[in-house]
């Protein structure tokens, strides 16, 4: 394979990374339209502390990557609130900010 059939091919996806990003998001997205009787706003902040930290510890191009992953788990779900929820959660923990920014 020459250098331009290289640079066409798609990246090798990884399963588990793929699997484990849209969990992810699914479950913030869950969390997040929830009503404040079914997760308590303190309590949600509490959760998402700890994977925002490691998020913030990404070098911008891992954190761009992660916001991909969670944009195209959005894109799998029908149009509507929960594709738009998912659709969030890049910008909610801050995935697309320069470091400069944060």
């Amino acid at each position: 394979m020459n250098s331009a059939e290289s640079a066409s091919t798609p990246a090798r996806r990884d399963p588990l990374l793929d699997t484990l990003a849209e969990a992810m998001a699914h479950l913030v997205a869950a969390v997040d339209t929830s009503t404040d009787e079914e997760a308590s706003p303190d309590a949600a902040a509490r959760w998402f502390e700890y994977p925002a930290y490691l998020f913030d510890r990404l070098d911008p191009e891992d954190r761009q990557r992660l916001a991909e992953l969670f944009r195209e788990a959005a894109m799998r779900e029908p149009r509507g609130p929960r594709r738009e929820a998912l659709l969030a959660v890049p910008d909610g923990f801050g995935l697309d900010e320069d470091e400069d920014e944060g």
